[in-house]
């Protein structure tokens, strides 16, 4: 009689992550998401249409959005007067064709900037906020430093005074640790996925794939890369009640994966 075949070589890790998993205490959530958070889809970096106009992360797109009722994720970072502003690079290459970091500009320099070579130009979050008081906001937190604390306190004043629905997303843990100390009544999403293409040690890209902070962050939901899922630990933390956003969907195809795989989702180009 013939052995047995051997499973396959991709057999052993899957089967690892799958027991690493479960063992894990730490994937049982603390906190208890509020519905908007599972129930409402998040506009990346609002509803934006370059062809119309309306870039990325612009007080036009974030109109867009408030107007069709989504709610939205934008990426806050700090202008060179420690101002909170919208922006999801740390340059401007991308946004205006412009070599500058954002840290290096004032804010009235940033002000003047104009996005996509439209009439729109970097807002600050306080502006933002203005036109989003009736729809949830995902303030993503774009904190670089191992050590948080400038930003976080520079937003937080601005989100106590907001009346509408948000949350802190980042994928730093350090960001989130603040909040839990500092306001720990803020919904905290723990913003994760595989980011192979971060410069990052392998090791910590690990780290913050398998969710290895939870139990320092304490989050309300895990916001992950849709193309990182299925994933063992993710599967068991929701198995466990743990809530799942994911991003981006950017097709009616992503968009039905991402209802498949996750309690809510961020879209672009794409009606949900």
């Amino acid at each position: 009689m013939s052995a047995l075949p051997e499973p396959p070589d991709d057999a052993a890790p899957a089967q690892r992550d799958a027991q690493q998993a479960t063992e894990r205490p730490d994937l049982v959530p603390e906190e208890t998401p509020p519905s908007w958070l599972l129930a409402q889809p998040l506009a990346h970096r609002r509803l934006h249409d370059e062809v119309a106009g309306i870039p990325e992360n612009s007080l036009a797109a974030f109109a867009a959005a408030a107007e069709a009722g989504y709610g939205v994720e934008l990426d806050v970072t700090l202008s060179s007067d420690r101002v909170p502003v919208i922006s999801h690079d740390p340059t401007l290459q991308r946004a205006a064709n412009r070599p500058e970091k954002v840290a290096d500009l004032t804010v009235a320099e940033l002000g003047a900037v104009q996005l996509g070579g439209t009439r729109e130009h970097v807002p600050t979050l306080a502006a933002a906020l203005k036109l989003l008081t009736g729809v949830p906001v995902m303030v993503e937190l774009k904190q670089p430093n191992l050590r948080a604390g400038a930003l976080e306190a520079a937003v937080a004043p601005l989100l106590d005074t907001h009346p509408g629905p948000w949350c802190v997303a980042s994928f730093n843990p350090a960001s989130l640790r603040w909040f839990r100390r500092n306001r720990p009544e803020a919904v905290r999403v723990l913003t994760a996925g595989p980011i192979e293409e971060a410069r990052l040690p392998a090791f910590l890209r690990r780290r913050l794939a398998e969710l290895r902070d939870l139990a320092a962050v304490a989050p309300h939901a895990v916001s992950y890369d849709l193309a990182g899922l299925p994933n063992p630990t993710c599967d068991l933390w929701r198995a466990r009640g743990g809530a799942l956003v994911t991003w981006t969907a950017t097709d009616d195809a992503a968009l039905a994966r991402a209802r498949a795989l996750a309690d809510n989702v961020i879209f672009e180009h794409v009606t949900p």
